[in-house]
């Protein structure tokens, strides 16, 4: 199918547009623009546009309109994959990968890093609870000085 040159552009924001913020594939976008599917892949290969990574759509659209927002709430309250995918009705395996595939990472590196910021946290605020060195060692001279004072050493 031949363009007219003056179109190229409108043709090239329209593709980028579907393919970017919606995430539609070669054959929605072919069909919205009534061509073969080939025809809007080498469109979009021709204006060096990546395929939509279509994932996070089709998951909403499998498990639900905020499955991914249920997702990352489970994450952020220290769910195990097993958990998460008791809920969702799939096996400990895929929660994995859809958590490798939403978060670019491992479950366990994540899980130990977040371990560690807790083990820091802990530390921290023990820390500024207890009194330090310096000022308990002051503490009990002047604890032992009253002793002494008031006459009641254990010495």
């Amino acid at each position: 199918m031949k363009i007219d040159k003056s179109r190229i552009g409108q043709l090239e924001q329209f593709i980028r547009t579907k393919v970017e913020i919606e995430t539609l594939t070669d054959a929605q976008i072919a069909r919205l623009l009534n061509v073969g599917t080939s025809t809007a892949s080498h469109w979009r290969n021709r204006f060096h546009i990546k395929p939509a990574d279509k994932f996070k759509r089709r998951f909403q659209e499998k498990y639900g309109p905020d499955a991914l927002e249920c997702f990352d709430m489970m994450i952020r309250h220290s769910a195990t994959l097993q958990g998460i995918a008791n809920y969702f009705g799939f096996s400990r395996e895929y929660a994995r990968q859809v958590y490798n595939k939403l978060y670019h990472g491992s479950y366990s590196a994540h899980q130990r890093q977040r371990q560690h910021a807790i083990m820091l946290t802990s530390r921290k605020s023990n820390r500024a609870s207890t009194p330090s060195v310096g000022e308990g060692e002051n503490v009990r001279k002047r604890g032992l000085a009253s002793l002494t004072a008031s006459g009641t050493s254990h010495r």
